[in-house]
């Protein structure tokens, strides 16, 4: 009995583990869409966008959800996020969180805050006008959210329609389950 008691304990310390460890954050650095920034910035917003390549490499199989698709498409618009969070959760670094991210565009926060760029974090989530976010992603987005939260703390975590109302509709079909902060 004692063995099997045993046994059961390190399957559950395995499993508790590997679900810590799995949470990875893949660096991909882009060279286009923001400024290095020298000295600490004070970053007070984390704004959640989403996308999906719209460019279509390849009309015969088109792949919405490429995120070397939507990397091509930010560099041709000169912007980019500091995370892209692709379909199976996996989480890309995009830029360093310290560097200002070109991702919010003409915008402004609750406060009155039009630099938005400056003060910000910014998350995009891989999926479209009619395909929302699955639960790896959110799962992903809510882990990334708490690690940066504990560095940042955030007086505000929104959605770029809440930054940039009758400009901006994302992050689309996206369910708030506590995530946003105002």
């Amino acid at each position: 009995m004692r063995f099997y008691a045993l046994l059961v304990f390190s399957f559950l310390t395995l499993a508790v583990n590997a679900q810590l460890t799995q949470f990875l954050i893949l660096r991909k650095h882009v060279g286009f869409g923001y400024k290095t920034s020298e000295s600490p910035r004070e970053v007070k917003a984390l704004i959640i966008h989403s996308t999906f390549n719209a460019s279509f490499p390849n009309t015969q199989q088109p792949d919405t959800f490429s995120v070397e698709g939507v990397l091509k498409q930010f560099e041709q618009y000169g912007v980019a996020a500091h995370y892209l969070i692709g379909r199976d959760g996996q989480v890309y670094e995009l830029v360093e969180p310290n560097n200002v991210a070109y991702h919010a565009g003409k915008s402004q926060l609750p406060d009155g805050t039009t630099a938005v760029n400056s003060c910000s974090i910014g998350i995009e989530i891989m999926c479209t006008y009619t395909v929302g976010p699955n639960e790896a992603q959110y799962a992903s987005l809510r882990k990334l959210i708490d690690q940066l939260d504990t560095h940042y703390k955030f007086k505000y975590i929104l959605g770029h329609f809440d930054i940039a109302p009758g400009r901006k509709t994302d992050p689309w079909h996206f369910k708030d389950t506590g995530f946003f902060r105002k």
